[in-house]
């Protein structure tokens, strides 16, 4: 058990470290629920949801007819992609996170006793990650209302004047373009923010809003090393992906282009070689999140030296690390 403050470079390596030495055990717990992920996107696929006519109409009324139609598809594809992705991703990053402390804290652990860990759970982590969804789309929610209310009243005046002010056009556009940054930035951060919640969450038994006000006090100061870690390991799974996914990609483009719609047995193959690269990619954010949990709680509450006090109350015969100790609720407000 090797508990200090560690660089973002350190940090990088006990990731990578820990996934080479234990791969089969990170690997397992993500297959299991990315199978749910790859039959729902099956589902979506077998139903041609979102994909387009196999002979496009030529009527401008008839392929207008068909956009109802079209954009309720892909509505209920997103519905069930997005409800699928939440409960895959509670359920991956709780047990990758409680699999990840047992390592670090030098115990052994297995597929069912991390997917053990969640009993009790499983409401509070998809709440967790449903209210972090929440605020994030809030976010771009109050931004196009903002938009259009900025929008709108220009618009009003300009046609009380009866042409267009071409400097009341110009602070419209200086304004909706500063609205677009301010909205690109502040949602990544709010994400950045929450992201320590689901450790928290599992290794400390908190609540959903416990742990996400947790997750604000341990990711303030380290809101940069989030950022690399999260920019990091989207690229590395967006490779692995591509490298299972391109061959298929290509023939679909291909098919598209030359007969509509490609072959539904594309589309399966495609489905399932993305889930086989999600499936190795995804446990690196979990793994790397939750060292980051542990490297917060040593720097801010000097958790190594709690752990050091605690180990002399253990008696000698004990061989385990006692468990994570659960701090005072914060008072930080989010």
């Amino acid at each position: 058990m090797d508990l200090r403050p560690l660089s973002i470079g350190e940090l990088l390596d006990r990731t990578f470290s820990y996934y080479r030495k234990h791969f089969w055990l990170f690997v397992g717990i993500v297959a299991a629920p990315q199978v749910l992920m790859v039959l729902v996107s099956l589902l979506v696929q077998s139903l041609r949801l979102t994909g387009t006519p196999q002979a496009p109409a030529k009527d401008p009324m008839e392929v207008f007819a068909q956009f109802p139609g079209m954009i309720a598809g892909f509505f209920v594809a997103m519905l069930l992609l997005i409800l699928a992705a939440t409960v895959v991703y509670s359920l991956v990053q709780g047990a990758v996170a409680y699999a990840l402390a047992e390592v670090h804290m030098g115990r052994s652990i297995n597929i069912a006793g991390a997917f053990r860990s969640l009993r009790g759970k499983v409401w509070r982590l998809l709440d967790t990650v449903f209210s972090i969804g929440v605020r994030v789309v809030g976010i771009y929610f109050l931004f196009i209302l903002g938009l259009v209310i900025i929008v709108a009243i220009p618009v009003g005046l300009m046609q009380g004047l009866g042409q267009p002010n071409p400097i009341l056009v110009i602070i419209v556009g200086i304004l909706a373009l500063l609205g677009l940054l301010a909205v690109s930035i502040l949602a990544p951060v709010i994400v950045m923010r929450y992201s320590l919640s689901i450790p928290a969450l599992m290794l400390e038994n908190l609540g959903a809003r416990q742990a996400i006000k947790r997750s604000v006090t341990l990711a303030k100061g380290n809101i940069w090393k989030i950022f690399l870690i999260f920019l990091l390991m989207y690229l590395i799974s967006m490779v692995v992906i591509s490298i299972f996914q391109a061959l298929f990609m290509v023939a679909s483009v291909v098919i598209a282009a030359r007969h509509g719609l490609p072959p539904l047995w594309l589309q399966i193959l495609s489905t399932i070689s993305g889930g086989i690269g999600g499936t190795l990619s995804t446990p690196l954010v979990a793994i790397a999140l939750t060292l980051l949990y542990f490297d917060a709680r040593v720097r801010k509450e000097g958790f190594d030296l709690q752990l050091m006090m605690a180990n002399l109350g253990v008696e000698s015969a004990s061989a385990e690390p006692p468990p994570i100790s659960s701090p005072p609720a914060p008072s930080e407000s989010l």
